[in-house]
């Protein structure tokens, strides 16, 4: 049996879906390679004593610990916004692999925009310096 065009549409949304996530991922996976190959030696001379080197040390915690507060907030609002959708929309109408795909990109967010945020603030002040 062939599938219906309601069927259709929503495989083709969630492959989208899918398509922007990867991009994302690759995107970031990308930003953070970048970011830690520039991030080394500036945290050795943190190592060493350097002031600049500790702030940006300093600065990599507090990201990262505020990123995955904010990961985690993101996909619980995601997740309460898939169940509300789910609870009050007619049976059979809900895409899942659309609902997790959005939840997996606001997890993602906080992340990639820090990721990519360093790459570029660490490339501009190495190209400066």
């Amino acid at each position: 049996m062939p599938p219906t065009p309601r069927k259709a549409r929503a495989a083709i949304a969630a492959g989208g879906a899918a398509q922007a996530l990867a991009a994302r991922m690759a995107t970031m996976q990308a930003d953070a390679g970048l970011t830690i190959a520039m991030r080394m030696p500036i945290l050795m001379q943190g190592a060493l004593g350097d002031r600049r080197g500790q702030r940006e040390a300093a600065k990599a915690v507090t990201e990262k610990v505020t990123a995955v507060l904010e990961s985690g907030f993101a996909a619980g609002q995601a997740g309460a916004l898939f169940w509300w959708g789910l609870m009050l929309s007619p049976p059979g109408s809900v895409n899942f692999a659309e609902a997790a795909a959005d939840i997996a990109h606001s997890t993602l967010e906080p992340f990639s925009r820090r990721t990519s945020a360093n790459a570029a603030r660490l490339g501009r002040s190495r190209r400066r310096g």
